[in-house]
């Protein structure tokens, strides 16, 4: 439960104010194509450090520098995004074929979350943005772990393939949290709900770790959650929904004990050398 708990803490201490514009991703300086992997495996985790930096902000001292902090993330999700877009066109060995689209695929998640941020003027959506912002940096570390250990030769060691996931779990619990404050609004529980279903899909592409027990747990608990979204969106706006208001209170239950099971079989495979 502790590797949730320090991103449930982390997530808790995010900054949501917004201090300034987006700026659109240059290209040039773009890296190029056959140098891809070693530009991934060079630079991304001080790009996602300096995005995390700015969006994690907490204390006092950085709250002095955000807009220092700002400039810096900035550059990173310039550079990140245009590392990405070279990795769509670059021809990679077939080794990391599949990493690397996966790769792109979250970076441009993560660069559409971070543009948004800075247009959006509901704070609901800004809160939610946050949030993806939070598991989709994860999600790319993931990637570069996993791609770093094919380039080695390596075994994906569970702890590292992992961030990814248990970041998104953590952006789950927090959004379905929300449905359950006495301050939830129609639009909230609605937006939660989507929230929700966007960070099962992001889940399910994933689910392709070094464990398949795990795997298994993963996809059956974001299908249900999925399922339990879809169907709340409609009852909040008044329409027919496949599950019933029963089913959908049953399968809340079934979802806690499979989430329990995640956490203790997560904490197990992390401590495993």
């Amino acid at each position: 439960m502790s590797h949730l708990l320090r991103r449930f803490v982390a997530l808790g201490c995010l900054v949501l104010a917004s201090v300034g514009p987006f700026v659109s991703a240059p290209g040039a300086g773009a890296t190029p194509p056959r140098a891809i992997v070693p530009s991934i495996l060079l630079s991304t985790d001080s790009y996602l450090t300096s995005i995390r930096t700015f969006f994690l902000c907490g204390s006092v001292k950085c709250k002095k520098e955000r807009t220092r902090l700002l400039i810096r993330a900035e550059s990173a999700m310039q550079r990140l995004h245009a590392q990405a877009e070279v990795g769509a066109r670059a021809r990679v060995q077939h080794k990391y074929r599949a990493d690397v689209s996966l790769f792109v695929l979250d970076v441009r998640l993560l660069f559409t979350s971070y543009r948004e941020y800075f247009t959006t003027t509901s704070t609901a959506t800004l809160s939610g943005l946050v949030g993806n912002i939070f598991y989709l940096t994860s999600d790319v570390g993931a990637d570069v772990n996993v791609i770093s250990a094919v380039e080695r030769h390596r075994h994906v060691a569970f702890r590292l393939w992992v961030e990814g996931e248990a970041a998104t779990l953590v952006a789950m619990q927090t959004d379905a949290g929300a449905l359950q404050s006495s301050t939830a609004t129609k639009s909230i529980g609605i937006l939660a709900n989507q929230l929700l279903e966007g960070e099962c899909t992001q889940m399910l592409r994933h689910a392709d770790g070094p464990d398949s027990s795990f795997n298994s747990l993963l996809r059956q608990f974001a299908r249900n959650q999925s399922r339990v979204s879809q169907s709340e969106i409609l009852f909040l706006e008044g329409k027919k929904a496949p599950l019933t208001e029963t089913e959908v209170a049953n399968l809340n239950v079934r979802m806690q004990g499979e989430f329990s099971r995640l956490v203790k079989t997560e904490t197990a495979l992390v401590k495993r050398k």
